[in-house]
């Protein structure tokens, strides 16, 4: 009996069934095993049967299959749309892996829901689409259609394939919600999910394991509990730098009282100094960002993301709340900007601001047309506000933005704020067409690379040039503007260059996650002599900016910076002091801050003694 006997309907024996969910079942495994590494032989790892590990990462798609053919009562072409998703999937992962070393993640999969504004961005991922890219379009889509034409398995009766679509409709609602018996199959201590570590898990249980594991233990949004007890112990144990703080005119770095300067922000895309680089020659890169840092305040700062998630650092400055605060939160602006945001840009509001964001990409994708409302931006020019003769490479220039942002700067009215994203300098990195080959071929290449490695770096250096170069434009027009002004500019994370890392390394010996990135804050009416800052983080980057700018009042971003100050090394290195910090972060979120503030800063009643006569 063949399959194709039994998808006509002659025969009604369960056998051909079994054999062909059977052949189905092993096609779908030599595919994620030839995609995903965590799948690949020896046979056992950690005592774990990686047989098992291959089957809880095809199950899932042999349920889609399966629902496929109650629905539509086609086998085969059922069987092709599972394998298509099976390739899609898995390719997007190894994509997704290669550029940001970080496996899919539930959160990916919210871009399905507007694929429109997500495509122009993913899709320079592909590189140009070639003859040979478009005859496997072809030949996919003539595939599909010549299987729409299957005949239906009469044998399938509708009683069977309401049973059927049933049963696997609960089998898969149950997989989403982590039904008990699913727990067994999926089990956390057996494939040692570490949700600390998602890459390490994915190692270990695969791409499909990981994501199902993930969804249950952290994608869901969870509701926060701040330790009220450790936030205020944190905040008494500063109480007196809080009242210092606090006091109009108290910081060192503030500008004269009564002064509200304009305030330019610029995260720019992937800034990083090359001269982290291992072998990379001091004093080579970003010319006009050092020269400014000499007039500046300047420093590092470590970042929540690498080579992409730029929403997570714009969320952290934007806020002064950091991811960490919220477990399981990979994309803030998807879930948790469903409502009024505290930062800095209300701040900025109370006090008398214009607030514009500009960023030349689709306010669409990242949610960022509701994220910034619920951020408290007054306006939003996104790419619909530049020309497609803007762009320059792949994306819409630095050049461009610069511009925008000198066009929107008024020399009278009330103070502005302008949050600039730039969008030139995105990956991806192995091709960049357009570019003048004589810029490219003069990149000054640090030793050790291999003509792809050289290949990658040369595209992100010269698009590197063009930032460090707008930036020089831009601080130069500023600091010769009368009205008081701030630039600050900083990184959003490190650029995607997996050849470059893994051929060359770093000069200090540390992984690609562990680099900080450059950040300066430009004062047109000051000069500062290189004031260099202890590393920072990007939440606590807008207590400095405003501090500097003596912007009071918000007694959230005043306790940020009074902590910074009274430390040097990364507050997540002390687990006990992050937790409080934490604490502050979630009770700032729900709108709960000030009354732990108050009770901290409050002297604690005096202790009444009772003497009772003899």
């Amino acid at each position: 009996m063949t399959i194709a006997a039994a998808t006509t309907g002659r025969s009604t024996d369960i056998g051909p069934a079994l054999l062909w969910l059977g052949v189905l079942a092993c096609a779908f495994a030599l595919l994620a095993i030839g995609f995903d590494p965590a799948l690949a032989w020896p046979l056992f790892v950690d005592a774990t049967p990686k047989w098992s590990v291959v089957a809880i990462n095809v199950l899932p798609f042999l349920l889609v299959v399966l629902l496929l053919v109650a629905l539509t009562r086609r086998v085969l072409l059922s069987s092709w749309i599972g394998l298509l998703l099976l390739v899609a999937t898995y390719a997007a992962n190894a994509a997704k892996v290669e550029q940001l070393q970080m496996p899919l993640l539930p959160g990916d999969f919210r871009f399905l829901a507007d694929l429109g504004a997500a495509l122009p961005l993913f899709g320079h991922y592909l590189g140009e689409v070639g003859t040979t890219t478009i005859l496997l379009a072809l030949a996919v889509l003539a595939i599909t259609v010549l299987l729409v034409r299957e005949a239906p398995m009469r044998a399938l009766r509708p009683w069977h394939r309401v049973a059927l679509g049933i049963a696997v409709a609960a089998l898969g609602l149950g997989l989403v919600q982590g039904w008990t018996p699913w727990r067994s199959v999926y089990s956390a201590q057996r494939l040692h999910f570490e949700p600390w570590s998602v890459v390490d898990s994915a190692k270990r249980a695969g791409m499909v394991g990981n994501l199902v594991l993930y969804q249950w233990e952290l994608a869901r949004r969870q509701e926060l509990r701040p330790d009220r007890e450790a936030a205020t112990a944190l905040l008494r144990e500063h109480a007196d730098a809080l009242r210092t703080r606090l006091a109009p005119n108290s910081s060192p770095l503030a500008m004269p009282a009564g002064t509200l300067p304009d305030i330019i922000v610029v995260q720019s895309e992937s800034l990083f100094d090359p001269v982290r680089l291992s072998g990379a020659t001091k004093d080579t890169y970003l010319p006009n960002f050092h020269r400014l840092a000499r007039r500046s305040l300047s420093g590092e700062m470590r970042v929540p993301t690498f080579a992409g998630g730029t929403i997570r650092t714009e969320f952290e400055f934007l806020t002064g709340l950091a991811l960490g605060f919220f477990p399981g939160v990979q994309y803030p602006y998807f879930e948790i900007a469903d409502r009024p945001l505290p930062g800095v840009v209300r701040t900025l509001a109370r006090h008398g601001y214009e607030t514009l964001a500009i960023h030349p990409n689709t306010g669409v994708f990242w949610n960022r047309n509701q994220a910034f409302e619920q951020i408290g931006f007054d306006r939003f020019i996104d790419s619909s506000g530049f020309n497609k003769e803007d762009i320059v490479g792949l994306f819409t220039s630095d050049a461009a933005m610069t511009d925008r942002v000198l066009a929107e700067l008024r020399d009278d009215g009330p103070p502005q704020f302008i949050f600039a994203i730039s969008m030139q300098n995105h990956g991806p990195f192995d091709w960049r067409p357009g570019l003048d080959d004589g810029r490219l071929a003069g990149q000054p290449m640090p030793p050790g690379l291999d003509e792809g490695g050289k290949y990658w770096l040369r595209n992100y250096l010269y698009m590197l040039e063009d930032a460090d170069n707008e930036l020089g434009r831009l601080a130069e027009i500023l600091l010769k503007r009368e009205r008081r002004t701030l630039l600050l500019v900083y990184g959003d994370h490190l650029p995607a260059l997996p050849p470059v890392y893994h051929q060359i390394g770093f000069a200090d010996g540390n992984g690609p996650k562990a680099q900080p990135v450059p950040w300066l804050l430009l004062d047109n009416g000051r000069k500062w002599n290189q004031v260099t800052l202890a590393q920072t983080t990007s939440w606590m980057l807008p207590s400095i900016l405003l501090e500097t700018a003596g912007i009071g009042g918000d007694r959230y971003f005043a306790a940020l910076e009074a902590l910074r100050a009274s430390q040097t090394a990364d507050p997540a290195a002390n687990s006990e002091r992050m937790r409080a910090l934490s604490a502050l972060g979630q009770l700032r979120y729900r709108g709960e801050f000030d009354e732990i503030m108050q009770a901290a800063l409050d002297p604690p009643p005096e202790s009444t003694i009772t003497t009772i006569a003899p």
